[in-house]
């Protein structure tokens, strides 16, 4: 199959009609954020009818939306992201695949090489002298985190002769690892270009995978990036240095092992849950080295306020150096809002030399806790499924930990369109305890849900248990199918599996090598302890204990109206059941490091009665 060669040693999946059961990743077939957004007003009766932008011409493609900026622009084409590079020199780059500006396969793409996306420039002023030292720069890079361009492959530039309506090619790479963003200067002398009505376009060629098993493989493949397009006067071949200190890679959670996680978990479990840092990734993409002072600033975004606000250091960053730096953050997460879900706005700015581009100085990340976890963020790059000769039956899990006794009452799949809708296939969906590190006995299943790409932006469909599943400390979700049949689930390639994604074949349960996260997420009852209440929530007045602090011995209290028959689990803040003891009204906790602790009162067949904090001190 076609792909980044690098992940496909790692699969070692040469996919056949006849091979046998494997992980398989292969390319979108369609973009979601693009076909789900709102494309920007687009007035063009003919680009050549535009007003002709001035020079500078310049773009690092540093904002928030997706498509290519109108004031620049004459296609939408190229998709805007800040996740299909990791070695970009600035937030924000330019992808050219084989999805058009609906995010969709072109109808022309085919296994032979088809010309596929473009980014053609505005109409340009460029009524200037061969001695005015016109140079054109850019940065490319092939394949980024997706699939590397082979060499039938290629991306070329073409200027626009306005006198003779007419294009030339000027340049070309051909599918090759670059290894990161390499720089091309191209002189712009020829009198033919020089005059008002100049346009400049790149265009990726592309071809399919030549070998696929099935329609639901078909997906976008060769990639090329692009980032810090210039174009000026009075430039020289060595005018090769961008004078900017900028912020590079997206900003993650301050959550330790989530991007999202349900409110009452983090409420419960902050202390160990929170991140101590923030981490923040900039590059100095000078020739000299530069003074940068980084801010971070919260803001709870239901009652609108600043909750944390503070310079993170300053420091020189050494020239064409990238700098990744964890920020302190001497912040815990509380509201007073909501007591089932929160957001926060984290904002991380660069302040730099007044004489700084200031448009790559600033990201935004939106902490969200609510009903579920999750450990993707958000954006696939690419599909995964199990497929070929003994893979009926075959199933997918992600490990997650529940920071307290809770109930899964559903999952959340992000599953990517396939050709002529070839992957809505049925599957169970799984609950499983961990043993040892890995899928052990199985908690719950639903049988009969039909895999299927969501209409929201980025695609998640939530799938209901029938009865919601206990889970306790670490657990595991995932997917069983009912075929050979690759189901072509989402893959966020930016976040590692590290350990806690696996696969099942041939009757046993191996490490995943996909070299990302499969977009899956449990849905959460929230307090998650089912009681004899109609409400879902435990029914705390039912005990009290005293004294709290405590040096480990309890006095626990029943009401009016309390079962005698009770049993008592004690559970750590990280949601692991520490102790568990008989009916008593003396718990002694004696022999417990000091910390926070909960204690769930039971039933003798595990009903849930009230939990009750506690703190234990020396």
């Amino acid at each position: 199959m076609k792909y980044n060669r690098v992940i496909y040693l790692l699969i070692a999946a040469v996919l056949t009609l006849d091979v046998s059961g494997q992980e398989v990743i292969t390319g979108l077939f369609r973009n979601s954020q693009l076909t789900d957004a709102v494309r920007p007003a687009y007035h063009l009766k003919s680009v050549t009818a535009q007003e002709p932008v001035p020079l500078p011409f310049s773009d690092d493609f540093t904002g928030d939306s997706i498509f290519p900026s109108v004031t620049r622009w004459a296609d939408l084409q190229a998709f805007i992201n800040n996740t299909f590079s990791v070695k970009q020199p600035s937030a924000g780059l330019a992808t050219l695949d084989c999805l058009d500006e609906r995010g969709l396969l072109y109808e022309t793409a085919s296994q032979a090489v088809f010309e596929a996306d473009h980014l053609t420039s505005r109409a340009i002023d460029l009524e200037y002298q061969p001695s005015d030292s016109l140079f054109l720069s850019f940065l490319f890079e092939a394949g980024g985190v997706a699939d590397l361009p082979e060499a039938v492959d290629s991306l070329t530039l073409r200027f626009w002769a306005p006198g003779e309506q007419k294009w030339y090619s000027i340049w070309q790479a051909v599918g090759e690892a670059t290894n990161g963003f390499k720089r091309v200067m191209i002189p712009i002398t020829d009198p033919r270009y020089l005059m008002k009505g100049f346009r400049f376009m790149f265009t990726g060629y592309a071809s399919l995978a030549g070998v696929i098993s099935e329609p639901s493989q078909a997906g976008n493949a060769d990639q090329w990036n692009l980032d810090h397009i210039f174009l000026d006067k009075g430039r020289s071949v060595h005018d090769t240095v961008i004078r900017d200190v900028a912020l590079t890679l997206p900003l993650r959670s301050l959550v330790k092992e989530y991007e999202a996680m349900p409110w009452r978990h983090f409420r419960q479990a902050y202390l160990s849950a929170m991140s101590p840092v923030a981490s923040v990734n900039y590059r100095n993409n000078d020739t000299i080295v530069r003074n940068v002072t980084r801010h971070v600033t919260i803001t709870d975004m239901a009652e609108n306020n600043v909750v944390r606000d503070f310079d993170a250091g300053a420091a020189n960053a050494d020239p064409l150096s990238d700098v990744s730096y964890n920020a302190p953050l001497l912040y815990t997460y509380n509201t007073s809002t909501s007591a089932d879900t929160a957001q926060f706005m984290v904002k991380v700015s660069l302040i730099t030399d007044d004489f700084d581009p200031k448009q790559n100085d600033t990201l935004r990340y939106v902490q969200k806790f609510s009903d579920y976890f999750a450990i993707d963020d958000g954006t696939a790059e690419a599909g995964y499924g199990i497929n070929g000769q003994g893979s009926n039956n075959a199933m997918a899990a992600l490990r997650f930990r529940s920071f307290l006794p809770d109930s899964v009452t559903g999952i959340s799949f992000r599953f990517n369109d396939a050709y002529d809708n070839a992957n809505q296939r049925a599957f169970d969906i799984m609950v499983w305890a961990d043993d040892n590190g890995r899928p052990g006995l199985l908690l719950g299943n639903s049988s009969g849900p039909v895999a299927s790409p969501g209409t929201e932006i980025n695609g998640f469909v939530t799938y209901m248990f029938d009865t919601p599943v206990r889970v306790a400390d670490n657990f595991w979700i995932g997917w069983k199918q009912n075929s050979e049949k690759f189901l072509n689930a989402g893959l966020d390639l930016n976040t590692a599996p590290a350990g806690r994604q696996y696969f099942h074949l041939s009757g046993t349960w191996q490490e995943s090598q996909a070299p990302g996260i499969i977009m899956m997420r449990p849905v959460m009852r929230g307090s998650g302890l089912p009681n004899s209440s109609d409400n879902g929530t435990l029914i705390n007045n039912l005990f009290t204990i005293y004294p709290n602090p405590t040096d480990g011995r309890l006095t626990l209290v029943p009401a009016e109206g309390a079962p005698d028959d009770f049993r008592i689990d004690v559970i750590s803040s990280s949601g692991a059941i520490v102790m568990s003891l008989g009916k008593t009204d003396s718990p002694d906790l004696s022999r417990l490091a000091a910390g926070n602790y909960m204690l769930l009162v039971k039933t003798a067949d595990g009903r849930p009665l009230s939990l009750l904090r506690v703190v234990k001190v020396n």
